[in-house]
C-alpha cells in the first residue's frame, strides 16, 4: 500500500528535544523500511509577525496557535497526518488528511499547575481537540491514565505504544580513558550520571545525596548531562564534585553513559523517561524513583524508592558501588530489559496502526 505520511514537528524555537527525537526516529524508520510509503514532514517557521513580538511568551503563543494552523492550511492533502507533540493537538481542525493521529508524551503543565502556580489555559484548550483524532498514542500507560483523568478524550481512542531509541545506544565497549580525557572527567573515580535541569528532575535531592555520598567516599563525582547554564548556589565543597555537561550531540551521549558506574534518576514525574531506556541499553545499573511511568520502563532492572526518600536512595547507590555481584546483576537486568523496547517491534506497531485506521476509514466510506 502506498501511503502518503506527513509528520508534524515543533518549531525549532520550541527546543523540545525529546519530541524531536521521537519524530526523527519515526521519519527515519519509515523512510528506510517502507519504501512504498511517501514519508514527509512539516516543520513550521516563525512568521514575520511572530519575530517582531518583543515578549517571548506571546511570540510563541502567536506562533503555536495562530501561525502554525495558518501554515498547515496551505499544505496538500495526504493519507496520514501524525502530530508528534501534544501541545499541537489544536491542529486537528486544519490537517488535510484522511487519518489524523497524535502522540501524547505527557501533560506536565496540567499535572503540576498548582506547583507552578499557572493555569495552562491554552494547553487545556488544545487538549480538548484530542477526541477528534482517529487515534491518540501515548508513550506509557501512566500517560494514558493521565489523559483519561484530566481530559475528555475517549479511552477507546487511546493506544499505548512505548518509545524506542537509536541503535548507537548499545553495550559495545569503548575506550573509557580517551572519553574521560575528551570531556575532562577524572578517570579513577566513581561516576554517577544525572540528567536534565527541569524542576521535576529533582536535582536538589540529587545534590543532597551527593553531599552525603562524599562523606563516605571523596572519590565520587556526579556527571550532570543537560545541566543547562543556570547558576546554582552549592557550596564549593559539593560543586567541585559535579562535572557539568550542558549540551551533547545525540550520538555522543552513549559515551557518557558507558564511562559512568550508574544512572541516578530520582524524577518526580515522567511521561516516559528516555534516559532510563538509554541507560539500560548501555548496560548501566539504575537507581530511580517509583512514580508515574518509571516502573513501566525499568521493571525489575533498577533499585527504586519514593522520589523523596533520600536515605533509601543513598543506601541503593552505595550498595551498587560497593557490591560487585549486585552491580553486574543489575547490568545484565538493564540489558535484558532494554531488549523489550526493540525499535523494529515498536515502529511496526505504529505502522500497523496507520494501516488499520486507514483501512477502517476506507471501508466506512465505501459502505456509505
Amino acid at each position: 500500500m502506498n501511503l502518503k505520511i506527513k509528520y508534524y514537528l515543533n518549531f525549532a524555537e520550541d527546543k523540545r528535544v525529546s519530541m524531536n527525537i521521537y519524530a526523527n526516529n519515526l521519519i527515519d524508520y519509515h523512510r528506510n523500511n517502507h519504501k512504498s510509503f511517501s514519508t514527509d514532514f512539516f516543520q513550521p517557521e516563525m512568521s514575520k509577525f511572530s519575530k517582531i513580538l518583543y515578549n517571548e511568551k506571546w511570540k510563541m503563543r502567536y506562533a503555536r496557535y495562530i501561525s502554525y494552523p495558518h501554515q498547515v492550511k496551505k499544505l496538500q492533502t495526504h493519507d496520514i497526518a501524525h502530530v508528534c507533540d501534544q501541545q499541537y493537538a489544536h491542529l486537528v481542525d486544519f490537517l488535510k488528511s484522511k487519518i489524523k493521529i497524535i502522540t501524547v508524551h505527557d501533560i506536565v503543565p496540567i499535572i503540576f499547575q498548582k506547583v507552578l502556580k499557572k493555569n495552562p489555559f491554552l494547553f487545556k484548550q488544545s487538549l480538548m481537540k484530542l477526541k477528534y483524532y482517529d487515534k491518540v498514542l501515548t508513550v506509557s500507560h501512566s500517560t494514558k491514565k493521565d489523559l483519561i483523568k484530566y481530559t475528555d478524550c475517549p479511552e477507546d481512542k487511546i493506544e499505548v505504544v512505548m518509545e524506542s531509541i537509536e541503535n548507537f545506544f548499545n553495550s559495545k565497549k569503548i575506550d573509557k580513558k580517551s572519553i574521560c580525557l575528551k570531556y575532562n572527567i577524572p578517570q579513577n573515580c566513581k561516576k554517577i550520571l544525572i540528567t536534565g535541569n527541569i524542576f521535576y528532575k529533582n536535582n536538589n535531592l540529587s545534590y543532597n545525596i551527593l553531599e552525603k555520598l562524599i562523606k563516605y567516599d571523596k572519590n565520587i563525582f556526579f556527571i550532570h548531562v543537560g545541566s543547562g547554564k543556570s547558576k546554582n548556589y552549592l557550596s564549593k565543597h559539593i560543586d567541585k564534585h559535579i562535572i557539568k555537561i550542558p549540551f551533547l550531540k545525540r550520538a555522543e551521549l552513549p559515551e557518557i553513559y558507558k564511562i559512568c558506574d550508574l544512572l541516578f534518576f530520582p524524577s518526580i514525574y515522567e511521561g516516559f523517561g528516555l534516559p532510563l531506556l538509554e541507560g539500560m541499553s548501555c548496560g548501566l545499573p539504575i537507581v530511580c524513583s517509583n512514580n508515574s511511568s518509571i516502573p513501566e520502563i525499568v521493571g525489575d532492572a533498577a533499585l527504586i524508592s519514593d522520589s523523596n526518600n533520600l536515605e533509601k536512595f543513598l543506601t541503593n547507590i552505595l550498595d551498587i558501588l560497593r557490591n560487585k555481584k549486585l552491580y553486574f546483576e543489575l547490568v545484565n537486568k538493564s540489558l535484558n530489559r532494554s531488549r523489550l523496547f526493540d525499535e523494529k517491534k515498536i515502529m511496526s506497531n505504529i505502522t500497523n496502526i496507520y494501516l488499520r485506521e486507514y483501512t477502517k476509514k476506507r471501508k466506512l466510506n465505501y459502505n456509505n
